[in-house]
């Protein structure tokens, strides 16, 4: 018998095996559900479309992430301006300029205006506006914003797809938001040595007449180019070229052109002949400072060894940005001197002026406005004549100066013709530049004008008739 105090031994309970194929199933399912998992939150966090406002701004934000290349100044804004149908999303940079913001403004508005009267309010299926663009600052004190505008439209599977890609840009100075144009960023003659660079690397329509080279970005020390689908070979979209400074001997400036000239609008080039004299060359240097305007001076070169305040004058020109010509020595007829002779003109007009100035004059005008190509080479710089006579020579009255410019027509792109040795001219140029300025002209000298209206190199040995300086 078994005693009462004996302990049991305790039954050992046997656990059942789990079966290897429920495992493998389990393992399976798990993977499955998984994968449905990360493929429906890869659908909703990729998908090129949306459903509803929340959707549209995940969809804008992933297209401004993939597509905002550099950021590097300003404090960067968004909008989005949801509809069933059209949509819109904006990313902008404030930059703190009133004038650049405003510009910003106004290039984005203007890209909004346009997709609204082409799309309106309803249509057969979705269709989005997007807009980014890049800051870039250079290292002149410069700053630029690319404004990159796509449209995309939905597709038969409710996919967005890019219908449309453009670029505007926006050149700025960082100190005072002057607009920078290439012409100020650029050396003259850059158009023909871009396009031999483009060309260079394959780019042949890129050399074409009609590119637009004032779509570009100052990036430190180099530039960025944008060219629209069919005006670079074998590029069917928008593209955009770098240019490094040093790919292109002399292209880039040394310093940017701080005139903020602005090439859409109307410029005249005021022109004064026969200097300098004492005491009205000041009175008209002294109008030009008044009202922050420009001339070209064609001097004599007897004249500038002769006036005592010759090296003042010819200095005070330069400080107010005006440009510094020859009018030959002492005013002959090139056209009944030898070649020698007209040499002769040109060089010791060229010692005067070197000699008080520290450089020689950058254009020249024959006197009576007898010059040809032949005389220009001689002279080894651009040959420039007018296109308003102004008869100043001949009235000796203010009054009548005024009256033969206002009754000129448009002056755009047109030379004006007077003398600075005649207290009369003086006078009409203190009457006549308000009136310029109030009609919306800006003065520029010669070689600006041939730059900013006729893409000319001014530097270039070249003679400019009467007939030149008409715009079509």
């Amino acid at each position: 018998m078994r005693s009462d105090t004996a302990r049991r031994r305790p039954t050992k309970k046997r656990r059942k095996k789990k079966s290897g194929f429920g495992c493998f199933i389990f393992v399976v399912v798990l993977i499955v559900i998984l994968a449905a998992g990360g493929f429906a939150a890869y659908k909703y966090l990729t998908a090129n479309n949306y459903d509803n406002e929340s959707g549209f701004e995940r969809f804008a934000d992933r297209y401004f992430s993939a597509n905002v290349e550099s950021d590097d100044i300003g404090d960067v804004q968004t909008e989005y301006n949801y509809g069933e149908y059209a949509s819109s999303a904006i990313q902008y940079p404030e930059i703190g300029l009133e004038n650049v913001d405003a510009r910003i403004s106004q290039l984005i508005q203007d890209e909004q205006q346009s997709f609204r009267s082409k799309y309106g309010n309803s249509g057969d299926g979705k269709v989005a506006q997007l807009i980014c663009c890049d800051t870039y600052k250079g290292d002149q004190g410069t700053g630029s914003v690319v404004v990159k505008t796509a449209v995309q439209e939905a597709d038969d599977k409710g996919d967005l797809q890019q219908v449309s890609n453009t670029v505007k840009t926006f050149t700025f100075n960082t100190e005072n938001g002057a607009e920078v144009f290439s012409l100020m960023a650029f050396e003259p003659g850059y158009r023909d040595q871009l396009a031999d660079f483009f060309k260079s690397k394959g780019f042949d329509k890129a050399a074409a007449a009609d590119v637009d080279y004032d779509r570009f970005a100052l990036n430190g020390k180099d530039a960025i180019f944008y060219f629209d689908a069919g005006q670079v070979e074998d590029m069917d979209s928008l593209t955009e070229i770098k240019v490094k400074n040093g790919d292109v001997e002399n292209v880039f400036r040394d310093e940017i052109d701080s005139r903020g000239l602005d090439p859409s609008k109307p410029m005249v080039a005021i022109t004064f002949d026969d200097g300098p004299k004492k005491g009205t060359t000041n009175r008209i240097l002294d109008a030009l400072e008044k009202n922050g305007a420009v001339a070209t001076f064609f001097e004599l070169g007897e004249n500038v060894e002769n006036c005592s305040d010759s090296e003042e004058y010819l200095k005070r020109m330069e400080e107010l940005n005006c440009e510094i010509g020859s009018h030959s020595y002492n005013h002959p007829n090139l056209f009944q001197i030898s070649d020698a002779a007209i040499k002769e003109q040109n060089d010791k007009t060229d010692e005067a002026i070197e000699s008080r100035l520290g450089k020689k004059p950058t254009v020249y005008r024959p006197p009576y406005g007898n010059g040809n190509e032949k005389t220009t080479e001689i002279f080894g710089k651009p040959g420039i004549l007018w296109s308003v006579d102004t008869l100043d020579w001949k009235s000796r009255n203010a009054a009548s100066v005024v009256e033969q410019i206002k009754g000129s027509g448009n002056l755009d792109g047109k030379v004006i013709l007077m003398h600075s040795i005649y207290d009369s001219s003086a006078e009409a140029t203190e009457q006549i530049l308000p009136w310029l300025q109030s009609q919306g002209y800006q003065t520029v000298t010669v070689s600006e004008l041939l730059m900013y209206k006729y893409n000319e190199d001014p530097s270039a040995t070249k003679f400019y008739g009467y007939n030149y300086f008409y715009l079509d």
